[in-house]
């Protein structure tokens, strides 16, 4: 039988060259979000960007909350070299399409309840967007499994598809002049869907639905699952934690700055995020030396990108902000600048914790980022009636500088890494451009 592989002609780019075409598409998907955010900001205000952002919030972050850690558990262990790959991700894909379902179920009862200022349309709508919570879990299973395999165009294309599909039906509905909060929270939730079941489709033909060891897959996923699922729901109430309290303490238009200023600071996550997205399944197949190692280099050297891209964008953005987005969003401005610290400072120490995550410790991740999402909870609770929207994002920042400071700790008093370590020194600038000169003649 002839056996089938996701990509026919599969290239090796090598590591830089995978962060380097992740880094691409990072920047055309913040790209088109930026423009997709702009037509709808223009078209119906702070006030129904806010009512859209509350409609489409839930499915993403409830699925989020349910993935038990097993994306992480999937990376790490279908890169190790006894890991049965095929078990693995099937059995993923089986409690992936359970704990979605399970998503729906909380999502049908928390809604209605947490969004009563709103109108019955728009709570109604918000939760008939559950139905898409198994494959939003499924397509973070579909993530993992890419990354592990190094099937990194793939990987890419199945996240730039659906944004750019978002902008296309955007258009669509500007040229007939049906934008309304409804219809532009369809074309961002359906383009997902299909790309989603084709990648589904790709990989269950490979590895073939009929796998033995599943209970033992299922135990391992569980068990480094369990341990960083804390980092999971960590990070994805860190991610949404500030938005679903606007959403009950605040107004819909309130809601509509902060997520235009929270969206355009996430610049800066694009050179995290295509990092990461390389460095964890590479560190994950080397010894813990070589692998804290590797990750420190690249910390320092994603240290010095950050701040100058996070200064670029400090200088810029603002005035872009009003030029793109409207004067009616000018209050925006000071909230973006908090957020752009933020978002510099979360990068980097979320580069630093792919070190704990890659040697078999995703816990101590998990320790740190629940402390320090309960040190969020409590302050956007204090912050938010008193300033508003910026406080929300001052929680924000003091959390995230919390965050590095007991990552720090870690690292100098436990694994006894010298302050020295974390600055930026000439080899590391000799290491990248070596490593660039082989990516390019390669």
């Amino acid at each position: 039988m002839l056996k089938i592989h996701i990509l026919k002609n599969k290239r090796s780019w090598g590591s830089l060259g995978n962060v380097m075409q992740t880094f691409a598409s990072n920047v055309l998907i913040l790209g088109v979000n930026i423009l997709t955010g702009i037509i709808i900001a223009r078209t119906l205000g702070p006030e129904g960007r806010g009512e859209q952002a509350a409609m489409i919030m839930w499915p993403q972050f409830l699925a989020y909350c349910l993935t038990l850690g097993m994306p992480s558990a999937l990376v790490y262990y279908m890169k190790k070299k006894d890991g049965n790959q095929g078990s693995l991700y099937i059995t993923a894909l089986i409690m992936s399409l359970i704990l979605g379902c399970v998503a729906i179920a909380i999502g049908a009862a928390l809604i209605p309840f947490w969004m009563k200022e709103y109108s019955p349309e728009v709570i109604e709508f918000a939760v008939w967007a559950l139905a898409v919570s198994p494959l939003a879990i499924l397509g973070t299973i579909n993530i993992a499994a890419l990354q592990s395999r190094e099937e990194y165009l793939l990987y890419n294309f199945m996240r730039y598809i659906p944004v750019l599909g978002t902008l296309i039906l955007l258009c669509v509905l500007v040229a007939t002049g049906n934008v309304t909060s409804f219809y532009t929270s369809i074309v961002y939730l359906f383009p997902a869907i299909p790309i989603t079941i084709w990648i589904t489709i790709k990989l269950v033909l490979h590895y073939k639905m009929k796998q033995r060891n599943k209970l033992e897959s299922a135990k391992k996923l569980l068990s480094y699952g369990v341990r960083s699922y804390g980092t999971d729901v960590a990070g994805t109430f860190s991610g949404y934690i500030d938005q679903i309290l606007v959403v009950g303490l605040l107004s819909p238009a309130s809601l509509g700055l902060y997520v235009v200023s929270l969206s355009l600071s996430k610049i800066l996550n694009t050179i995290q995020t295509a990092i990461t997205s390389v460095l964890f399944p590479k560190a994950s197949g080397l010894q813990h030396a070589e692998a804290i190692r590797l990750t420190f280099k690249v910390y320092r050297v994603s240290m010095l990108v950050t701040l100058l891209v996070g200064a670029s964008v400090f200088l810029i953005a603002p005035y872009l902000l009003i030029l793109l987005y409207g004067q009616s969003f000018t209050d925006a401005v000071p909230i973006f600048r908090i957020l752009i610290f933020q978002t510099g400072i979360a990068s980097l120490s979320w580069i630093l914790s792919q070190g704990f995550m890659s040697t078999g410790k995703p816990g101590v991740v998990t320790i740190i980022r629940v402390s320090t999402l309960g040190l969020n909870i409590v302050l956007l609770n204090i912050l938010i009636p008193m300033l508003g929207i910026e406080g929300a994002a001052i929680s924000l920042l003091i959390t995230s500088v919390v965050e590095f400071i007991l990552i720090f700790l870690l690292y100098t008093l436990k694994h006894h890494i010298k302050p020295r370590d974390f600055i930026l020194a000439k080899k590391d600038i000799v290491w990248l451009l070596q490593r660039i000169r082989i990516q390019l003649s390669s």
